[in-house]
């Protein structure tokens, strides 16, 4: 297929902030797993204020070879989920079918967005309730979103792709997600900020899932596609303080950026959602915790788990693209070692728990059918095995794509078609795998 055009960006929309890139120095510090205690938070927002400016790109040269590609391979993943219905989980994955035209729209929020901090005070503690209610309307957009992009997966009936167009192109017309600025001064909440990257990243995983439908008329796909190129740039734009410039936020960033520039055929965009993956593994310290999450008081390990999030689904859109993300190395560790860091502390944080019976961190990400452990099942999906034991149960993260089981999950009886490469995905693109499989010099130029 012909690659298309690259879109042209707005005037009054900028290019990617680089970001800054924690220096291998700073990555040392962290929640130390022997006495599961908190890592010195003064230490870790220090290195970030003493960050490196950007170092160059590891991914400059990579290249987008298919402007149709998912996260999935979705033909394969039909094909395998309309032959393998004797397993329980599997079908417990499947979603509901659903009239889809006659359902309530989810109607695109009117005026500039507004939305209170998440926590009552500071980036941890009780979550402020006024918030929970503000976002309903953006979590029925990425459920809705990415339950229409499930449907089509699970069936492959045209109707539920055209029904997910109808849905992006309501908030497309409004040019939803882009009424927001971004401020440093104390006291601002930059929350709207923050829903535009998630909503970002469910609308367009959702919608390339459905991309290759022939009967989606092409000037409303490019209608949505040229919308979700201005969110993404203006979400971008904004470089982030001296966390979120370099925190799970700017995974997020990078992940709708690297899908949205498969989609929009932008490979500044697209080498820029990788780099985000490169400055991730470059945080990454001794023990395999990642700084900025760790610090996170009673939430280390949930931020940890967090941020494996859109990391993984942009080690996913990278090899559909040719890209070996999961041989990528900074400081000799790679994403195993964040994995690893929560094999070996999570039984030690359960096990305090048990101990005097009071909880000492959050441990609600970590149970079965938690949408948190989506990574997860990708991760059994590559490298075949259940990293925390927790995939007992369908799950579903709107934000990493949808149904992981239903995406992910395949039945002993097919695991070796599905883990085999696609004749596309095992097409030789020497460039791109070296590219990803360059060491990053353990220094403080970084």
């Amino acid at each position: 297929m012909q690659a298309r055009s690259a879109l042209a960006a707005p005037e009054s929309v900028h290019r990617p902030a680089s970001g800054r890139i924690v220096s291998g120095t700073c990555a040392r510090f962290g929640w130390a797993s022997s006495g599961l205690r908190l890592g010195r938070l003064a230490a870790v927002l220090a290195c970030a204020a003493m960050a490196q400016p950007a170092a160059a790109n590891p991914f400059d040269a990579a290249v987008l070879r298919d402007t149709r590609a998912s996260f999935i391979d979705v033909a394969s993943r039909t094909r395998l989920l309309q032959t393998s219905k004797g397993d329980a989980l599997l079908a417990a994955s499947l979603p509901k079918v659903s009239d889809c035209a006659n359902a309530e729209p989810v109607l695109p929020p009117e005026g500039p967005m507004v939305i209170p901090p998440r926590y009552a005070s500071g980036n941890h503690g009780p979550v402020n309730p006024a918030y929970e209610t503000t976002v309903k309307l953006y979590r029925d957009f990425e459920n809705t979103a990415a339950s229409l992009g499930n449907l089509y997966v699970a069936t492959g009936e045209a109707g539920y792709a055209a029904c997910l167009l109808t849905h992006l192109g309501r908030w497309a017309d409004a040019n939803a997600l882009t009424g927001y600025t971004v401020s440093t001064a104390p006291g601002v909440s930059n929350q709207p900020w923050y829903q535009a990257e998630w909503s970002a990243s469910a609308a367009a995983l959702a919608l390339s899932q459905v991309v290759r439908e022939p009967s989606l008329e092409p000037a409303a796909v490019d209608r949505v596609i040229a919308w979700l190129h201005r969110v993404s740039l203006k979400q971008t734009s904004y470089p982030g303080g001296e966390n979120t410039c370099c925190n799970n936020h700017a995974y997020w960033r990078g992940l709708h950026a690297t899908m949205v520039g498969v989609l929009a055929n932008d490979q500044e965009l697209f080498r820029w959602g990788l780099g985000r993956y490169a400055l991730a593994i470059d945080q990454i310290s001794e023990d395999g915790s990642l700084p900025l999450e760790v610090a996170r008081h009673e939430q280390a390990l949930h931020y940890q788990n967090y941020a494996l999030l859109p990391l993984m689904v942009i080690a996913e859109i990278a090899a559909q693209q040719g890209i070996d993300l999961y041989g990528y190395k900074a400081n000799g560790r790679d994403l195993h070692a964040a994995v690893g860091y929560l094999e070996r502390t999570l039984p030690a944080a359960r096990d305090s728990e048990r101990v005097d019976g009071k909880a000492k961190l959050d441990l609600r990400a970590f149970a079965p059918g938690r949408g948190d452990q989506a990574w997860a099942e990708i991760y059994r999906a590559r490298f075949g095995r259940d990293p925390l034991g927790l995939l007992s149960r369908p799950v579903f993260n709107a934000r990493t794509g949808g149904g992981a089981t239903l995406l992910w999950y395949t039945p002993a009886t097919a695991a070796q078609a599905r883990l085999a490469p696609s004749s596309a995905r095992a097409a030789p693109r020497e460039r791109n795998m070296a590219l990803a499989k360059t060491q990053a010099h353990a220094d403080s130029s970084h």
